[in-house]
């Protein structure tokens, strides 16, 4: 699986299909890349940029277990 792939499925754990929008936009909109071409460099920021984007609409403990999620990607 690619490095998109592997952070939609933690993603869809907590957020379900809305996940694949909110990756995009996060990628786009936060990192200024296609989702498609994430590295492991990526992702410390992108967890973080994820954590920030669920916190308020899922709770603490949804939004920590996505930044665990991908930093375990790492």
């Amino acid at each position: 699986m690619t490095l998109d792939q592997d952070c939609l499925l933690v993603l869809t754990k907590q957020m379900g299909p809305a996940a694949k929008l909110f990756l995009d936009r996060q990628c786009r909109y936060r990192l200024k890349k296609d989702p498609t071409k994430l590295q492991k460099e990526d992702l410390a920021e992108l967890a973080e940029l994820c954590f920030t984007g669920t916190q308020t609409a899922l709770g603490a403990a949804a939004a920590d277990s996505v930044k665990k999620g991908i930093l375990a990607l790492i």
